[in-house]
C-alpha cells in the first residue's frame, strides 16, 4: 500500500515538474514597475523634475466675504476661474469644502477618539452653499452634489483638454468654530475676539498626472495639496477691526487712517520693529481708523499662491519691519497680538523673529516670494499658510 502511494506522488511530482519546465511562468515584473520603480515619463523624470510635457491645472479666485462678529459668522461669494491644462477632457470638477469637517457627522468627527485629540473641534458648523453656477463656453450647469468635505460639479459638456476654462460661482456661509482643530478658530481676549480664518472658502481640488483627482476627505489632521493661482479677496468687517491677510493690502487709504499709513511707510524702510498700533492705542479708533461707524472693507491681492488666510480683531497690537531679500527686493514682516501676549520676552519680539527667519532662509535656501510675512497670535498652536501663520498667543522666548 505504501509503495503504491509513493508511486502516485512521484507521478504527480513528475507531471508538475515537466509541465513547469515546458511552460515557465512569464516574467511579469514590469507590471509592478509603476509602483515599485520610477522610470519617469514625458510629464516628469524619475527624480520628480518636470519633463517636456509637464503641466499643472490652475485656479484664480475672486472672493467677497463679510464677518459678523456678533454671531461669529462668515458669509461670502466666490468666483473661481479654473484652467484645464491637462491632456484630459474633464466630465466633472471637484472642490474641497473643508468647513464641513465641523459637523457632528463628518468623517473627521466620527473618527476622532472619544477621549479627544489635538484635532478635536467644534461640531456645530459647516458650509451653507447656494447659487452654484458653472459656465464652460456657452454651456451652463447648476448640477452638483456634496459628500462630507467634498463637492462634485457635473458639467453639461466635458471641459476641453489643454486650455479649457470654467467659471464657477457660488455663495457660502459658515459659523466660525472656536476650536478649529489647531488650524483656525476664535480667541476671546480682554479687548475683543481674535478671528483666525483658514479653510474659509470653497477651493478646487488638484487634478494631476499621478492620481487624477486628489479628493481625500479633510479629517483635520492632514495638511493641504492645492494648485496655484491668483487671489483677489475683500473682507468686510466692523469699522473697529484690523485685518491682516496673505498678500498685499491694496486699499490702504480706505482701510487705514493717514497716521497708520505713515507708520507703515516708516516700517517698510526700517530694520527695527515699528509700532503701527501700540498697546495704549488699542481701541483708539480716531487715531487708527478712517471712519468711526459702520463697516470697512479690506482688499488684498496675492499672485501665484496655493491658498490665502487672514485674521481680524479689534484687539490687535500691530507692528512691522522690513525684510531684506537677497535679490534686492524686500517684504514686510508684521505681527498682530493682544495685550495678554505683550511683554516678558513675548510677542513684542515676533516681528524681529519673523524678519530674521525669512532673511536667513531667503539667503540660504530660496528668496521669499511674497510681499508680506504675517504672524498672528491665536488659539492655534502653530499653523502656516502662504504669507501668514498662526502661533499660540501664549508663546514667548524660544517657543515663539
Amino acid at each position: 500500500m505504501h509503495l503504491v502511494i509513493r508511486k502516485i506522488w512521484f507521478f504527480v511530482f513528475f507531471i508538475i515538474s515537466t509541465t513547469y519546465a515546458q511552460n515557465p511562468l512569464t516574467n511579469n515584473q514590469s507590471k509592478f514597475d509603476v509602483h515599485l520603480y520610477r522610470a519617469g515619463n514625458e510629464y516628469r523624470s524619475a527624480s520628480g523634475i518636470p519633463g517636456p510635457k509637464y503641466w499643472q491645472n490652475g485656479a484664480d479666485y475672486y472672493i467677497e466675504a463679510e464677518l459678523d462678529d456678533q454671531n461669529h459668522l462668515l458669509t461670502g461669494k466666490v468666483v473661481i476661474t479654473y484652467y484645464n491644462n491637462s491632456p484630459d477632457p474633464l466630465d466633472y470638477l471637484w472642490l474641497h469644502l473643508e468647513q464641513n469637517r465641523f459637523t457632528k457627522d463628518s468623517r473627521g468627527t466620527l473618527t476622532t477618539p472619544i477621549q479627544g485629540t489635538r484635532y478635536s473641534g467644534d461640531i456645530d458648523g459647516g458650509f451653507q452653499i447656494s447659487n452654484v453656477v458653472v459656465k464652460t463656453g456657452k454651456q451652463t450647469s447648476t448640477s452638483y452634489w456634496i459628500n462630507d468635505t467634498r463637492m462634485q460639479i457635473q458639467l453639461q459638456e466635458p471641459l476641453a483638454a489643454q486650455g479649457g476654462k470654467a467659471e464657477i460661482s457660488m455663495n457660502f456661509s459658515f459659523k466660525i468654530p472656536q476650536r478649529g482643530m489647531d488650524r483656525m478658530g476664535r480667541l476671546d481676549t480682554s479687548e475683543g475676539t481674535i478671528y483666525s480664518l483658514a479653510q474659509w472658502y470653497p477651493k478646487m481640488a488638484v487634478y494631476d498626472d499621478v492620481k487624477g483627482w486628489n479628493i481625500e476627505p479633510y479629517l483635520g489632521a492632514g495638511e493641504f495639496y492645492l494648485g496655484y493661482g491668483n487671489f483677489h479677496y475683500k473682507i468686510t468687517v466692523p469699522y473697529d477691526h484690523i485685518v491682516v491677510g496673505s498678500g498685499k493690502l491694496v486699499n490702504e487709504t480706505t482701510a487705514l487712517s493717514k497716521e497708520i499709513i505713515s507708520r507703515m511707510r516708516k516700517a517698510e524702510k526700517s530694520d527695527q520693529t515699528v509700532m503701527l498700533i501700540a498697546e495704549n492705542e488699542v481701541g483708539n479708533t480716531t487715531l487708527t481708523r478712517p471712519k468711526q461707524s459702520g463697516k470697512i472693507t479690506w482688499e488684498f491681492k496675492m499672485e501665484n499662491t496655493r491658498d490665502v488666510a487672514f485674521a481680524s480683531s479689534k484687539a490687535f497690537i500691530w507692528d512691522a519691519a522690513r525684510i531684506n531679500l537677497p535679490n534686492g527686493k524686500s517684504a514686510l514682516a508684521q505681527s498682530v497680538y493682544p495685550k495678554e501676549s505683550n511683554g516678558d520676552n513675548g510677542w513684542e519680539r515676533s516681528t524681529e523673529y519673523t524678519k530674521a527667519s525669512v532673511e536667513y532662509y531667503s539667503k540660504n535656501i530660496y528668496p521669499y516670494p511674497y510681499p508680506v510675512a504675517v504672524n498672528v497670535a491665536s488659539n492655534v498652536g502653530g499653523m502656516e499658510y502662504p504669507g501668514l501663520n498662526f502661533c499660540s498667543y501664549k508663546s514667548a522666548g524660544a517657543s515663539l
